[in-house]
């Protein structure tokens, strides 16, 4: 009968811990509904388009932070809401067809009687940044399908950054789309402009 009151008195304390949390988890994810691209930039012809890769500490769902030199923040309640590598596949993906060309995923390709491309991008940071705002580096491969071959035909480096319009994790979501604009953009007038005619 003593046991009643206090494992009511448990059961109480557990209710009202719980409903006192106020860690949210919150999760982002990039749009792609409102994608504009210049009518200038159009270009066609097939492109087959491998996964992103990142590499390092942003392969990961949790955002991450330079917080200052040689420190990382990985963040408890801000998250991707699918894996980055995914998101940006999709992103790129959709970015090129609005484009016009036609993007077939490199996994799913066939056999094809004609040249085509393909377009690799690898990450190295895609992280926010304490003094850069949104960082995005890394390289991007565009290969020729040759009889025999997969044969390189242009590879860039690249560094886009991007500061924050206001502080918070939407503006950071923001930053980080529009440094990925900025990189499909350039890839598109660098190289898919000039060898898929």
């Amino acid at each position: 009968m003593m046991k009643l009151p206090i494992y009511l008195g448990l059961i109480s304390l557990l209710l009202i811990g719980c409903s006192s949390n106020q860690n949210t988890h919150k999760y982002y994810k990039f749009s792609d509904q409102n994608l504009q691209v210049p009518a200038t930039q159009k270009t066609t012809g097939h492109l087959y388009l491998e996964d992103v890769s990142i590499l390092g500490v942003s392969n990961q769902q949790a955002f991450i932070q330079y917080t200052k030199p040689n420190t990382v923040n990985i963040a408890h309640f801000h998250f991707w809401a699918e894996h980055p590598e995914n998101m940006l596949t999709q992103l790129t993906q959709s970015y090129f067809h609005t484009l016009g060309l036609t993007v077939v995923p490199r996994a799913l390709a066939g056999d094809v009687e004609k040249p085509f491309f393909s377009l690799k991008l690898v990450l190295n940071e895609f992280a926010g940044h304490y003094d850069k705002g949104a960082l995005l580096s890394g390289s991007w491969y565009l290969y020729k399908q040759e009889p025999d071959e997969l044969k390189l035909v242009k590879t860039e480096r690249f560094t886009v950054n991007s500061q924050l319009n206001k502080d918070g994790f939407d503006a950071l979501v923001s930053a980080h789309q529009k440094n990925w604009i900025k990189l499909l953009n350039t890839i598109n007038q660098e190289a898919l402009s000039t060898y898929l005619k």
